[in-house]
């Protein structure tokens, strides 16, 4: 079979530069700040000068905002069955909200370091945008659900509620020294914010 026309055949030299500045990236992002790190530190770890870096990325920021993306997938990879189920199911966000707090743990530098500069960095703030509109959408989603069912009471705009609970998340594990111990107090509050005394709902089985 012949390869199509322009397919190529593997990672070009320019796509394992880049790669490599982004892993270089995250490595120097577990050992210190965001801040503190330079394009000369960056370009050195992959290898290449200072002057060749911006031909892959025009600033540091375009490196995280590379990584941020790269990562997005992520921060939501476990959260399926919590988001699509339904009742005041403390298994399926305590698994959601664990995958959550173990990524915050391990990426905490670059997490923390995003949330405090997206408010003066716009392609940082769609990023967070547009995670949180995501997550949003189908937790208002959920909620709107559990209340058609009988199985959450009225309250506040869903979509007002799951962004309120949105931004605990992120101030919370933002500000935790251990993001794991803040799993079970985030479970309860989450789950009172959308159920009130939710042990006293029963879901039909």
């Amino acid at each position: 079979m012949s390869t199509l026309p322009g397919r190529r055949r593997g990672p070009s030299k320019g796509d394992r530069r880049e790669r490599a500045i982004l892993e270089t990236a995250r490595a120097l992002l577990a050992r210190k700040p965001l801040a503190d790190i330079t394009i000369d530190e960056l370009a050195a770890g992959a290898e290449i000068s200072r002057s060749s870096f911006y031909f892959y990325f025009d600033s540091k920021i375009a490196v995280v905002v590379a990584l941020l993306h790269d990562m997005s997938g992520d921060l939501g990879r476990d959260s399926g069955p919590w988001l699509d189920g339904s009742g005041p199911d403390a298994e399926s966000l305590r698994a959601a909200l664990t995958a959550l707090a173990v990524l915050w743990r391990d990426q905490s530098r670059l997490l923390a370091g995003a949330l405090a500069a997206a408010p003066g960095c716009p392609p940082i703030a769609q990023w967070r945008a547009g995670l949180r509109a995501a997550h949003v959408q189908r937790l208002a989603a959920r909620i709107e659900r559990d209340r058609a069912a009988g199985l959450a009471p009225a309250g506040p705009g869903a979509r007002v509620l799951a962004g309120l609970i949105d931004d605990l998340r992120a101030a919370a594990f933002a500000g935790a020294e251990d993001p794991e111990a803040l799993v079970g107090d985030l479970v309860t509050v989450e789950l009172r914010m959308i159920y009130g005394n939710f042990g006293d709902h029963h879901p039909a089985g």
